[in-house]
Order: C-alpha cells, then sequence, then structure tokens
C-alpha cells in the first residue's frame, strides 16, 4: 500500500479516484435525498461534480498511498422515512454505487476493444492504450472502494451498517469501537491489513465483472 510513488501511475489514476469519490458521495446524498432528508439537497451535495465532493487532501492521500477520503455528505437520520432502512440504504448507497461504476468502465473498455482493434494493422494507438488503461484503473479503484467502504470499521460505511443493525444490543462494544477507531485504522494501514482483507473479494470481483463485460460487449458489438 506504501510502496514506491509512480508519476505516471498517478496520472493514470486521478480520474478513477475523482469518479469514484463523486459516484460514491453522490449515491450517499440521493439515497439520503429519496429517503426524506434533504440536508444533501441543501448543501449541493445532489451532484456528480467532483469538486462538490473531493476533499484534497483525502485525495492526495488516496492517490499516492492507496488510503484518502472524499467529503462526507452529511445527513439528517432523524428526516428519514424509515430510520433504520433509511440509514442502511444510505450507508450501502455508496460501495454500490462503486461497483456498478466499475462495471460500467470494463462494458466500455470491451466495447472499445471490440470496435478498435479489428480496424488496427500494427497495435493500439497511444492514446487509445492510455484510455484504456484510464477505464482499467477506473474499474479496479472503484471495485477497491466499494469494499474498502464495507469493512465495519468507524468510519466506513460498512460501520455504519453494523451499528444500525446490532447497536442497541451491544451499545458498550460500539462505545469501545468508536473511541478508538483512529488507533484501529491506522494500525490497520500500518500492517497493511485492509489489503489482506480486501484482496479476495477484490479478486473475484474484478474477474467476474472483467468476464461479464467482455461476454456482454460480444454479444452486441
Amino acid at each position: 500500500m506504501f510502496g514506491r510513488i509512480d508519476i505516471i501511475d498517478i496520472l493514470y489514476s486521478l480520474p478513477a479516484v475523482f469518479l469514484a469519490f463523486s459516484f460514491h458521495e453522490f449515491a450517499h446524498a440521493l439515497a439520503a435525498y429519496s429517503m426524506g432528508d434533504p440536508t444533501p439537497k441543501f448543501q449541493g451535495r445532489l451532484t456528480l461534480d467532483p469538486l462538490a465532493h473531493v476533499d484534497w487532501i483525502g485525495l492526495i492521500m488516496f492517490t499516492i498511498f492507496g488510503f484518502g477520503w472524499a467529503k462526507p455528505v452529511q445527513v439528517n437520520p432523524s428526516n428519514f422515512k424509515n430510520r433504520k432502512w433509511g440509514d442502511i440504504l444510505v450507508s450501502i448507497a455508496g460501495p454500490i454505487a462503486n461497483l456498478v461504476l466499475a462495471l460500467f468502465a470494463f462494458i466500455v473498455f470491451h466495447i472499445l476493444i471490440r470496435i478498435v482493434t479489428p480496424s488496427l494493422s500494427n497495435g493500439l494507438s497511444n492514446g487509445m492504450t492510455i484510455l484504456l488503461t484510464i477505464l482499467d484503473k477506473v474499474a479496479s479503484l472503484n471495485i477497491v472502494f466499494a469494499f474498502l467502504n464495507l469493512i465495519p470499521i468507524a468510519p466506513f460505511d460498512g460501520y455504519h451498517i453494523v451499528k444500525t443493525l446490532f447497536f442497541r444490543r451491544n451499545i458498550k462494544l460500539f462505545w469501545i469501537l468508536e473511541r478508538y477507531s483512529m488507533i484501529i485504522l491506522f494500525a490497520m494501514i500500518l500492517l497493511n491489513i485492509f489489503a489482506f482483507i480486501i484482496s479476495p473479494p477484490y479478486r473475484y470481483t474484478y474477474g467476474v465483472f472483467y468476464n461479464f463485460a467482455a461476454w456482454l460487449a460480444g454479444i452486441f458489438f
């Protein structure tokens, strides 16, 4: 996670990071608004504009070190039509949006290959190679971002889901987890535990999405 900094790789990753953050936070905002909370709309978060969602320090951290954050969408759960399911829907909307975007990126990737490759005799152009690389980065990073956020540790979305479901029966446990959340978070980063947790579902999802997108593109192109 904290390997050698590769400037070219960072440049390829920037569009992916912007898209991942934007779609993730927009999905949170849209879910909250659909459940009856106007707070995200009042704060200008019902948009895919990256500038409305990006935390610049978090962007730099994620691009360089593989771990960062966007500007969190603020919600008022008391406005939800259903408090419990509103919390769960808002929390899970971000990771789902990232997975949808990853699949879409792979579909575009395979469509471009099928359209462009047959007409080329000398291989892909530099521009097309760069575009395909960026699309692969968009898919890869969004899958990582989805599963990272599903980890049940504060402040991730997975923690909010677990807390919503089990808080009343484990109040003291959640107080302890929140009290030491930053220590737990940094320890997991330093020990590279996140990579260990995310790698299996990432590899599986990457393979499934890649192959499904290739099959789908083959049907129409």
